[in-house]
């Protein structure tokens, strides 16, 4: 493979999240047990974990536009050396102040990271290999995140074995920043039909403009209620996860996400009859997944038994052992489903905006607003439930407004999805490598982007 082809720039990236992403969810829980969550501003907090992720999803557009992804994806490779750091000072100090320091950059750098990473699995594979390059970053996580809870429902571990693990952890983690520098400027990539990827200079003015830009572009404000609906009914939804049973049976759901990205990259029917039985799948998981929800919060439970003493996690696990032994059953199903919807609709969201558009900056606006936009609809949904008594099984009004929002979202994802052909190709979204580098100009690049984007801004 040549250095400057998009797959070996991919197989780099996928050293980089291995060596940290992948390497954190795998032993994340196993490593924090005994470290204190009170002294945890993003794991105590669903709130500053969303306001974080809102943020830097929108700071991240700047970032990745106007010094390019590789130094983001260098900065997230050492902000997860810190964090990794930090841990290990936490087994050997009582004094955590560095790891509450440490997490809250990471997770700065975490949401950095990720839209770099997404823009990159964009902007690189080609378009009948998209949605699987796609699923293939986000089963990473999900497998990693499973192991990683099987690993703790098998052994918790000593102290003394958890700090060794921590050590090793870390040494893998010095290395990932090395594979980050080794990624090349956007700019360089080759595809094998002799043509470069777009990879427009811009500067902050323009950036500003171009945030503006996407909430007036009609088909970016069709896709907001969709960014939005679900991640607010799984807030408001709220359910918790009774049992490391409970979360193995929603990463397996996640793991689905290879399914969809088969019928989207597969050729078997033009790429607009792909998306829409795609969406029929993603529209049938959701309402089985937020059908099945309703159903439980419906049934009554007995809850004379609550002792007005006890704190709500008491309480609601008291209520959620008589919901497992009167609907089991139900209730597990619920938390696969939950997964499957979770993952069609990130994979879903990401290969539409994906095959809009291939230029490296709208993606980034793209990408960073859709990851933004999500964090709000979580933090809405929990926010508007957070104080209702008992409500993990008690209908209330929030969880009713969110279901019906996604249904409506579907309704406006529809006509963006409608206007996905197969004329989008990469043809129009490249230059020709056999040109000389004066042609390669901002405005060169612009001229023949413009001309595959044009119906973006109808």
């Amino acid at each position: 493979m040549r250095y400057n082809s998009p797959s070996t720039q991919l197989a780099l990236l996928s050293v980089v999240l291995l060596l940290t992403t992948v390497i954190r969810r795998l032993l994340g829980n196993y490593l924090l047990q005994e470290i204190p969550t009170d002294l945890n501003p993003v794991y105590d907090s669903y709130l500053p974990t969303s306001l974080i992720a809102c943020l830097s999803g929108f700071v991240g557009i700047f970032l990745v536009n106007l010094v390019g992804a590789r130094a983001i994806i260098f900065a997230y490779a050492l902000t997860s050396v810190l964090f990794c750091s930090s841990i290990v000072s936490g087994y050997k100090t009582d004094d955590l102040v560095f790891y509450k320091v440490a997490t809250i950059i990471d997770a700065i750098g975490y949401d950095f990271g990720r839209v770099a990473t997404l823009v990159l699995v964009l902007a690189y594979p080609s378009e009948r290999w998209k949605a699987r390059s796609l699923a293939l970053f986000l089963f990473m996580e999900q497998i990693s995140m499973t192991l990683g809870d099987l690993i703790v429902m098998r052994d918790s571990g000593s102290d003394t074995t958890r700090f060794r693990v921590s050590i090793f952890a870390l040494c893998l983690n010095c290395l990932a920043p090395i594979f980050a520098l080794a990624i090349a400027p956007a700019h360089k990539i080759v595809r094998s039909n002799g043509v470069y990827l777009i990879a427009r200079e811009s500067n902050l003015r323009e950036e500003l403009c171009g945030i503006v830009a996407i909430f007036k572009n009609k088909y970016m404000l069709l896709l907001l209620p969709y960014m939005f609906s679900y991640p607010f009914l799984f807030g408001a939804a709220n359910v918790p996860f009774p049992s490391i049973l409970a979360i193995i049976l929603y990463d397996i759901g996640r793991i689905f996400v290879m399914l969809m990205s088969l019928m989207l990259d597969v050729p078997w029917s033009n790429r607009r009859v792909r998306s829409l039985v795609s969406m029929g799948m993603l529209v049938v998981f959701t309402a089985v997944s937020a059908i099945v929800t309703l159903v439980i919060r419906e049934r009554t439970v007995d809850k004379s038994g609550i002792d007005p003493s006890w704190s709500d996690m008491k309480a609601n696990n008291y209520i959620f052992d008589l919901v497992i032994k009167k609907d089991g059953p139900l209730l597990y199903t619920s938390y696969f489903f939950a997964g499957v919807a979770s993952s069609f609709v990130e994979l879903y969201g990401f290969w539409v905006i994906g095959t809009l558009t291939n230029d490296i900056k709208t993606s980034a606006r793209f990408v960073g607003t859709y990851l933004s936009v999500m964090s709000i609809g979580g933090l809405v949904g929990y926010q508007l439930v957070k104080n209702i008594p008992h409500k993990y099984t008690t209908s209330n009004i929030p969880t009713y407004i969110s279901t019906s929002l996604t249904a409506v979202s579907f309704v406006m994802l529809y006509f963006v999805v409608r206007r996905i052909s197969d004329t989008n190709d990469w043809t129009l979204g490249s230059i020709d490598a056999h040109n000389s580098r004066a042609d390669l100009s901002t405005e060169s690049v612009t001229i023949v982007a413009d001309v595959k984007y044009q119906h973006l801004d109808e």
